[in-house]
């Protein structure tokens, strides 16, 4: 016995010794190809061609997708946002979310009777309840994680589960990629230049936030409870019981397709009034909530056929979920609004609001303004408008951050910008297809003008108000010392101009 304990210590040291020693091969490999191709190109087409170098050798001997790594797709996600990454980095946050999701997973899903019993671990040993009903097929295969539908006693359910395999795939994928940037930094300057490292922590960060289930639940619960008197969008109950780290459990809805306009007619809805639906709400949500939904792109949408909730579109919570902050969403709200006025010079203030360049300020304040001129003759009349899309009013809103990046905000403002145009581009494409007589611009027109008469409404100004005064028993005790430092202040640049 000893002795075949032994033997098998000794097997599980060589194998691990091998895979050690294939990981080092690997990273050299990669590391090199960072350094060779950060020489061979000046733009986003070195970091795609590294990508697919990548993708081709792999990062282990064994993964789960058939000797491709968990980032078999990383050249997908650069080659979609195309050289501007290069330039700017903070645009791969969006470049990834949205690679990521659009795709059916990254590996082969788990079969009815292995999903059964990934959840039965999964779930906690106090919890007893019967699984019943499971679906044969995923409804949906994400980032590392698969959704199928069942029944716990009578209520119909919609469980996503994250598997742990496929998660350590992508720590191990992700760790070697970054440990290959960082090689390749030290070793060249050209692969400094192009920030590789910055870009995999950037891809690390959102697949992280993408399959965090307890963050997701606790989003779908704060959506549900944000919208709970909108009769245009349903959201399913998360119930917290049969939730975890690895499980995400809500109420199922039973939905069509928005694209099936015989089930649709079926159920008496009209396809072309949902659409209708799915356009303002997307916009209203993005903007006036600040909040990213892809239940809310069009190619996906699911609608409710259900008695309660007919006709409402449904936010699932295996739909990936972003939240902007409120300068954000003030920031594509004022903008959007002034470029459609043909006021370039306040969306320039708007950009300038948001950072200024330490150094040459005239000098740069003046092309922030120019390229904000030339995006708002874009947009400033109908005529204009008649050529381009909303998608590329969202994506003129990007371009000036992403150009003239003063700041940390510029970056996640051009982000955002980019995420809502690949959104809105799919929208005014589907819309094309199944309902061409519904007017896109005029939906956005309405909603943009709506929340930009709300923001400066006496309800906003009590608000902003209300948000200031939590900040004055901090302030106030401190006016005093502040008006006498400033005094001081004052008093020691009079007394240098006089001398």
């Amino acid at each position: 016995m000893t002795a075949l304990q032994s033997f098998s210590g000794f097997n599980s040291l060589s194998a691990s010794l091998n895979l050690s020693v294939r990981r080092f091969a690997t990273l050299w490999r990669l590391g090199r190809a960072f350094v060779r191709e950060s020489h061979l190109f000046d733009d986003g087409a070195a970091m795609t061609r590294v990508a697919r170098f990548f993708a081709s050798h792999g990062a282990r001997a064994a993964p789960l997708a058939a000797g491709v790594p968990a980032l078999s797709q990383l050249s997908r996600v650069l080659e979609n946002a195309s050289g501007a990454l290069a330039r700017h980095p903070a645009l791969a946050e969006t470049a990834v979310r949205v690679a990521l999701a659009e795709m059916d997973g990254l590996f082969t899903p788990y079969d009815a009777a292995r999903f059964r019993t990934a959840c039965a671990a999964a779930f906690p040993a106090t919890l007893a309840f019967e699984l019943t009903h499971l679906s044969d097929a995923p409804l949906r295969s994400g980032v590392a994680e698969q959704t199928h539908t069942a029944r716990i006693g009578d209520t119909t359910v919609r469980i996503t589960l994250l598997r742990a395999d496929a998660c350590a795939e992508l720590a191990d994928d992700l760790d070697l990629a970054l440990a290959a940037a960082r090689f390749a930094e030290r070793r060249s300057a050209k692969a400094r230049e192009m920030h590789p490292a910055e870009w995999v922590q950037r891809a690390r960060e959102s697949v992280d936030s993408m399959i965090d289930l307890r963050q997701r639940a606790a989003d779908q619960s704060y959506l549900r409870f944000r919208l709970r008197d909108d009769d245009r969008l349903a959201v399913p109950e998360v119930l917290w019981d049969y939730c975890n780290d690895s499980v995400l459990t809500t109420r199922a809805i039973e939905t069509a397709a928005l694209a099936d306009a015989t089930a649709l007619a079926a159920c008496g809805l009209d396809q072309a009034d949902v659409v209708a639906t799915l356009i303002e709400a997307f916009f209203e949500m993005s903007l006036g909530v600040g909040l990213y939904h892809a239940g809310l792109d069009a190619a996906g949408a699911r609608v409710s056929i259900e008695r309660d909730t007919r006709g409402q579109i449904v936010l699932e919570a295996d739909n990936p979920m972003m939240l902007f902050a409120a300068h954000e969403r003030e920031f594509l709200v004022g903008v959007s609004h002034a470029l459609m006025e043909g006021d370039h010079k306040a969306a320039a203030r708007a950009h300038l609001e948001h950072g200024r360049p330490e150094a040459h300020a005239t000098h740069h304040e003046v092309r922030v303004e120019a390229t904000y001129r030339r995006e708002a003759e874009r947009f400033a009349s109908p005529h204009a408008r008649r050529n381009v899309g909303v998608a590329d009013l969202f994506g003129a809103i990007g371009k000036a951050p992403a150009e003239h990046m003063f700041s940390a905000a510029h970056a996640r403002i051009a982000s955002r910008a980019v995420l809502l145009s690949r959104s809105a581009e799919r929208i005014e494409r589907v819309a094309q297809e199944i309902a061409p007589d519904v007017d896109v611009w005029k939906i956005a027109r309405k909603v943009i003008v709506r929340l930009v008469a709300d923001q400066f409404s006496l309800r906003s100004l009590a608000v902003h108000l209300a948000h200031e005064a939590t900040h004055w028993p901090h302030t106030l005790p401190r006016l005093p010392s502040l008006i006498a430092k400033r005094a001081a202040a004052s008093q020691r640049v009079r007394g240098t101009v006089c001398r």
